[in-house]
């Protein structure tokens, strides 16, 4: 007997729609309808702030689509720091919390695994780029050191060629924006110290010139992100060469100390215990008085 097309689309049809009305949209309304207690935002927050249970609640949502990851709680969220900001009517969601306290600064809480951040000191107006240093500039490094008794006072320092500068700040260590054109009636602040980015290496150089002299600001980059990153890995892959194959580099200049450079022509000079002089006797003067000391040179003639 052969079954009508028409009947047999006809059936499904109808045992299709009966799944939709019987199981489909009551699992979808049920889910709807369901509520869930959830922790939602009162009062603005900034990046940092402490939240307390003046700034959430709890309140009942539709549990259909919900975050996994939402807080259902409010003791899993008082007492946390907002990791982004936050608005009114906001969802608290597990990665907008920190369990830690955070700085004001964004930049600080980024810093890389391996990395520091170091504040040098801007000693001269000249020194520190005449307040025109911005975040995220790539500089480069000099030192100066007028008592170091070189001719050639100031060095390039290969570890310091391509350093990002993480904040610019005044001597009350407040940040400055020099994008922003100052008030009619504002002053100019002045930079004091520049906090950069930097191996630990690195930052023990740092330690080391600001100690010694002064160190000069020169720009290399701004605004160009693409750059910026050739620039950091150049930097890093120098301080590879510098630190762990010294003897690949030919930039690393191993030079001695003046101190130690030259030696002086009274120590050449110098008539040591146990050694003859033109008359074949030697005597120690170091504050105390022997009497000359016959040397081999006497049983060489």
């Amino acid at each position: 007997m052969k079954v009508n097309s028409r009947f047999l689309y006809g059936i499904l049809s109808i045992l299709l729609a009966a799944v939709i009305a019987f199981i489909a949209i009551p699992t979808v309304t049920r889910k709807t309808n369901n509520k869930v207690e959830i922790v939602r935002v009162t009062a603005s927050l900034n990046r940092g702030d402490p939240i307390t249970d003046k700034e959430v609640e709890l309140t009942e949502v539709g549990g259909f689509n919900l975050p996994d990851n939402v807080a259902t709680r409010l003791q899993d969220v008082i007492g946390t720091y907002a990791a982004a900001s936050l608005s009114p009517g906001d969802y608290i969601l597990s990665g907008k919390v920190s369990s830690t306290p955070l700085s004001s600064d964004p930049v600080l809480n980024a810093i890389p695994d391996g990395m520091v951040a170091i504040s040098i000191s801007i000693q001269t107006l000249a020194s520190g780029l005449s307040d025109k240093l911005q975040v995220g500039d790539i500089i480069r490094l000099y030192h100066y050191n007028d008592q170091s008794g070189m001719l050639n006072a100031v060095s390039e320092i290969p570890e310091l060629k391509f350093v990002k500068v993480l904040a610019v700040s005044n001597e009350k260590g407040l940040d400055i924006d020099y994008t922003k054109q100052p008030e009619e009636d504002e002053d100019k602040l002045q930079t004091a110290t520049i906090t950069v980015q930097a191996t630990p290496d690195q930052a023990m150089l740092l330690t080391q010139y600001e100690n010694e002299g002064i160190l000069h600001v020169a720009l290399i980059s701004r605004g160009n992100e693409t750059l910026a990153k050739e620039l950091l890995d150049q930097q890093a892959e120098l301080l590879n060469t510098l630190y762990v194959n010294p003897e690949d580099n030919p930039e690393l200049d191993i030079s001695v100390s003046p101190d130690k450079e030259t030696v002086s022509d009274e120590t050449e000079e110098a008539t040591f215990p146990g050694e003859s002089d033109e008359s074949g006797a030697s005597e120690i003067t170091a504050g105390e008085t022997t009497a000359p000391v016959e040397t081999a040179g006497k049983n060489r003639r």
